[in-house]
């Protein structure tokens, strides 16, 4: 073989020194080292909100910039130059395949030029992108920029509230113009929006100056819309009433009784110019007559200084009666303010008083007959179907000896013996439903005449029993269960003091003192031991000799002849006042208590009586407060009617109860409507019928 020259052998000494500096000396490669990160696929221009497209990739490298495709860091990105403000999404850390981690999702939320991505991972150092745009996207909704904030009634809104139209990135878009409306959205103080409330957008923010909300409350939204676009709702804000500048009633005076307390206390509220309470006023009010139709004078303490923004006048009365009255307040630098019309009535004086189911109705001295209550059925008898709240004459100018109310119906006799009825007959109660009275059919002449739940019962001048109406159950007494639109004789030749129709049932006296019922005995009503109905008289257990005999709901009661009340029937409100309250007696217990009484009446689900001293009691139900305790507690004993007035008279009703006093004072007390005095308002105790 041919030597190799002298430059031959240089030429290879730098190949072979070349090829050792380029492996171990064992032959083997070194391995590639990851010392870094960089883009290989940068953010491109993008929509705020949207997906940067094509996705972002980001390589592991090594220090010559070659992918060391091992790789499998994870890698971090995040906004490095952010001159929108806008906040990135997506996901932001993924785990490098083959040495490239591909970020598919990112977003930008805020318009802006210049932006960079910076990376990172443990280890490498990090990379910035180029930078890239994000431009607005399309208008998708509405933001509130300047939020509502606490302001005045009736004041400008400040600063102006202000509303951005938004890409769905929330992105205000610079060049929209659309109209936006504003509303109230939560309208926590039934307030009016006042001011311009639908500007065009500038810019894409519509500028609303000089709003107001005329209505004090806290919790209050505004609602921005715009066609097309998705509403916004404010944060909520208060609206404060403004300065005191009238005086306005919030509790009228009511009708009064002449020289009575007008109750409830009238009271006067200090309000700004739109009717809002302020509640730091404490201005001292004054009240004046105005209309002043009986030519009265007021009394009372008529000058009081407002507590928490309210004046309260307890015990105002007016001494001459008169329709139409007013009160005016008056306060320093205030808008005076005027009362509702309201009337001033002399007291009504009776002899006798009657509490229905719903309605009252009571007998002057001169005979003269008066109703009050509800009236859907005419049984006000005054040829109305009105209801009222204070006593309205009966019409027909009859003179009346004494007369009941039922359910829905009123009857009553005169003076002369004739019977009248008046009100529904849907049961077959008398007449034919009639506002005004008319004569019982037949030419009885009656000593006493009784309204019960849907029949009717009457004694004549001779002892004989009749009765009308309904008779599902016998309540009629005549041995049948056919109803009748006129009086029937109650079988069994009894000669009768009175009679008392109940609710499906009756019950009589004779005028021996010996009590009979008859018709429904489901709880005992009877009285006879028994819980069989009986269409004609049954004789009363024991034969007790009574003065009185009552019938009810579904219970009834007797006076004997020396004052000891005992009761029989259903119990379950302790209504028969003794071993209760629950179950039933199917014979007559003596009421507990020790007392005696001089008259007894019975109700629905109570009993009432008033003793020789003229104290009344009341027993049973009480949710209405139809005991006259105060309460709405029930009793199974007898328990004082309060107000420590001396009764002559107590009449028991359904919901309510009525008295008279020994002077002829009426009152009643319990459910609303039926009281007379003026309102329509339930009364726990005793109140004067005027």
């Amino acid at each position: 073989m041919r030597p190799l020259q002298p430059s031959s052998r240089g030429t290879l000494f730098l190949f072979i020194t070349t090829a050792l500096s380029l492996a171990g000396c064992d032959g083997t490669t070194d391995p590639v080292v990851a010392t870094r990160l960089g883009f290989t696929t940068q953010p491109a221009p993008a929509a705020a909100g949207a997906v940067i497209t094509p996705p972002v990739v980001v390589a592991v490298q090594d220090g010559d910039g070659n992918t060391v495709t091992t790789a499998t860091n994870a890698v971090t990105v995040a906004l490095g130059s952010n001159p929108g403000g806008g906040t990135l999404s997506g996901t932001t850390t993924v785990t490098a395949v083959n040495g490239v981690a591909t970020f598919a999702d990112l977003r930008i939320s805020g318009v802006g030029a210049g932006y960079t991505l910076a990376v990172s991972s443990p280890g490498l150092t990090g990379a910035t992108s180029a930078p890239f745009s994000v431009t607005a996207g399309a208008a998708s909704k509405l933001g509130f920029v300047v939020q509502p904030g606490p302001v005045t009634a009736g004041a400008a809104i400040a600063p102006a509230v202000t509303v951005a139209v938004q890409d769905a990135a929330g992105s205000t878009l610079t060049g929209a113009t659309n109209p936006i409306s504003l509303a109230i959205g939560t309208n926590a103080g039934s307030g009016t929006l006042s001011g311009i409330t639908t500007v065009a957008a500038v810019n894409g923010v519509a500028t609303f100056s000089g709003l107001s909300i005329d209505k004090a409350a806290a919790g209050y939204t505004l609602a921005a819309a715009s066609p097309g676009l998705l509403t916004a709702t404010s944060n909520p804000f208060p609206v404060a009433a403004g300065p005191a500048g009238l005086l306005a009633f919030t509790v009228q005076p009511s009708a009064a009784p002449t020289g009575m307390p007008i109750s409830p206390a009238v009271a006067v509220a200090i309000r700004d110019q739109f009717g809002n309470p302020v509640t730091t006023a404490t201005h001292s009010v004054t009240l004046t007559l105005g209309a002043n139709p009986g030519a009265g004078t007021l009394s009372g303490t008529v000058s009081v200084a407002a507590v928490n923004g309210v004046a309260t006048f307890s015990g105002l009365s007016i001494d001459k009666p008169g329709t139409g009255y007013t009160l005016t307040a008056t306060a320093a630098g205030l808008t005076a303010g005027t009362s509702a019309g309201f009337n001033i009535r002399d007291p009504l004086v009776l002899a006798t008083i009657s509490a229905g189911y719903f309605h009252s109705c009571g007998v002057n001295p001169a005979g003269v007959a008066w109703c009050w209550g509800d009236n859907v059925s005419g049984q006000l008898g005054n040829n109305s179907g009105s209801p009222s709240n204070f006593p309205v004459q009966v019409a027909g100018g009859l003179v009346f000896a004494g007369l009941e109310a039922g359910r829905t119906h009123t009857c009553g006799v005169t003076t002369a013996g004739a019977g009248y009825c008046w009100g529904d007959n849907a049961l077959g109660s008398g007449t034919g439903t009639a506002r005004a009275p008319r004569p019982v059919a037949g030419t009885l002449t009656f000593a006493r005449v009784v309204a019960g739940y849907a029949h009717s019962c009457g004694v004549t001048s001779s002892g004989a029993g009749h009765c009308w109406g309904s008779n599902g159950l016998g309540e009629l007494g005549n041995g049948t269960t056919t109803s009748s639109n006129v009086p029937v004789l109650v079988s069994g030749g009894l000669v009768f003091a009175s009679i008392s129709p109940g609710r499906v049932f009756s019950c009589g006296l004779t005028t021996a003192g010996k009590a009979y019922c008859w018709g429904s005995n489901f709880q005992g009503e009877l009285g006879d031991g028994t819980t069989t109905d009986r269409a004609i008289p049954a004789p009363l257990s024991g034969q007790l000799t009574f003065a009185l005999v009552s019938a009810g709901g579904f219970h009834a009661c007797g006076l004997t002849t020396g004052g000891l009340a005992y009761c029989w029937g259903w119990n379950e409100f302790g209504q028969l006042g003794s071993g209760g309250p629950g179950g039933s007696s199917l014979t007559p217990r003596l009421v507990d208590g020790g007392l005696t009484f001089a008259t007894l009446s019975v109700g629905n689900r109570h009993t009432c009586g008033v003793t020789p001293a003229g104290v009344g009691y009341c027993w049973g139900e009480n949710f209405t407060g139809m005991l006259g305790t105060g309460t709405t507690s029930n009793s199974s004993a007898p328990a004082p009617v309060a107000g420590g007035l001396i009764f002559a008279t107590i009449s028991a009703g359904r919901f309510h109860s009525c008295g008279v006093t020994t002077t002829g004072a009426a009152y009643c007390w319990g459910g609303g409507g039926a009281i007379g005095d003026g309102t329509d308002l339930g009364r726990l105790v005793p109140t004067r019928v005027f």
